[in-house]
């Protein structure tokens, strides 16, 4: 009987640590604000597939149309959690795995070598349903990003 509560402890203790180390406080929806009068806003969409699994979507909507414009992952590999999405290297595009590091509670840090646009993305967590985003870029022709997402559900 003891065994049993002790494993069972064990697998408590790694749910746990995996839950915090995990962003998951991006589930939900996000809206990125235009900076143009003449557009609309842009969505960021993270579903929950399982703790330690979210699957994402960024897009637009116009009208009744709504172009998609990446499907992304996050899911935790081999004990890393990993960013799945388009990125690019000379000018061609495809899948890049961008390595996760929490590097605060508020903070995750997402990088990928292989890729020149973007080589790294950061979330940041605002508090209040404000999430701080930016990338970095590796070449002089491509161009960072940065944007606050507000969560909408």
């Amino acid at each position: 009987m003891k065994r049993y509560f002790i494993v069972f402890v064990l697998v408590l203790m790694s749910v746990v640590m995996q839950a915090q180390t995990f962003p998951s406080w991006l589930a939900g929806k996000w809206e990125i604000p235009s900076l143009s009068t003449f557009s609309g806003s842009s969505y960021e969409e993270w579903t929950r597939v399982s703790d330690n699994h979210f699957e994402g979507k960024t897009y637009r909507i116009f009208g009744n149309d709504t172009i998609i414009f990446d499907r992304m992952s996050i899911r935790t590999e081999r004990k890393d959690v990993v960013l799945k999405m388009s990125a690019e290297k000379g000018g061609k595009r495809f899948l890049a795995d961008f390595k996760g590091k929490k590097v605060c509670e508020e903070l995750w840090a997402f990088e990928c070598s292989e890729s020149d646009s973007p080589s790294a993305i950061y979330y940041r967590n605002l508090g209040n349903g404000q999430v701080y985003v930016w990338t970095e870029v590796t070449t002089s022709f491509d161009v960072c990003a940065d944007f606050i997402m507000s969560k909408l559900k």
